[in-house]
């Protein structure tokens, strides 16, 4: 049969993830005879060798890679660590919560959560978007998918923090800028069955902390990846005025 989104989903990452490291493996190896003297040392890679000097991410790597903040040392890190979130997908099947920091395109992997759900209801995936419910529970507590829908992990909140007690947006601790979100469930919902409220803030989500992008070539942001509704014991006008957003990954 046909494959389903999130195998196309996968598919289309693996290949960004491949030209990525095939990027890295041919340019080290360049670079590797320029320094020795075996091939002229060109604009490109006398850049890429700047770069290390400076512990940043060369641009020849950064043009086909994720968009990232991060210094070079932590760069080469998070990337083994998306790779082997990838390769265990591959491997076991889709596990039972997605790091969705670990994506080059995450707006795709929501589109593909919603068209799972859309096939599976037959219904128009236009008339769904999520519901966001955050768990008492981290990554490694959860064992089960959810019957609909995708549970992720990975988010950091910037401005505010997530309070397990009260389940809402509270303020910050003090000198705590950044503070990591517990897994929060996708829910698919029918757009209809949406309730206006005064008790959620709609947080937007970037990748990163600049929370600035250019449209892409999908019409898509480079950076802002969607709103989710948390739940808040005050005005959601507080929050605004405090820029409260959500991160996929921090910058250091």
């Amino acid at each position: 049969g046909a494959m389903n989104s999130m195998g196309t989903f996968l598919l289309i990452e693996m290949g960004k993830f491949n030209k990525l490291l095939k990027r890295m493996k041919s340019t080290l190896n360049e670079i590797q005879r320029a320094i020795k003297g075996l091939v002229v040392m060109s604009s490109d890679l006398e850049g890429m060798y700047q770069a290390f000097l400076f512990q940043k991410v060369p641009g020849l790597w950064g043009a086909v890679a994720p968009l990232s903040l991060k210094p070079l040392g932590s760069w080469v890190k998070d990337l083994i660590a998306r790779v082997e979130f990838v390769k265990s997908w591959i491997a076991n099947g889709p596990p039972p919560s997605f790091w969705m920091s670990a994506f080059f395109f995450p707006q795709g992997f929501m589109t593909a959560a919603l068209q799972t759900y859309a096939r599976r209801h037959e219904i128009a995936i236009d008339t769904l978007d999520f519901r966001t419910e955050v768990q008492d529970s981290d990554m490694e507590d959860i064992v089960m998918s959810p019957e609909n829908g995708v549970y992720v992990y990975g988010l950091f909140m910037e401005g505010a923090r997530w309070c397990r007690e009260s389940n809402s947006i509270v303020e910050s601790n003090p000198s705590q800028l950044f503070t990591s979100v517990p897994v929060v469930w996708l829910d698919p919902q029918n757009l209809a069955d949406r309730k206006e409220s005064t008790d959620i803030y709609p947080a937007p989500l970037y990748k990163v902390s600049s929370r600035a992008g250019t449209l892409s070539t999908t019409g898509h942001s480079t950076n802002f990846v969607r709103i989710l509704d948390m739940p808040t014991n005050v005005e959601p006008e507080h929050w605004i005025r405090r820029g409260v957003a959500l991160l996929s990954q921090l910058d250091d």
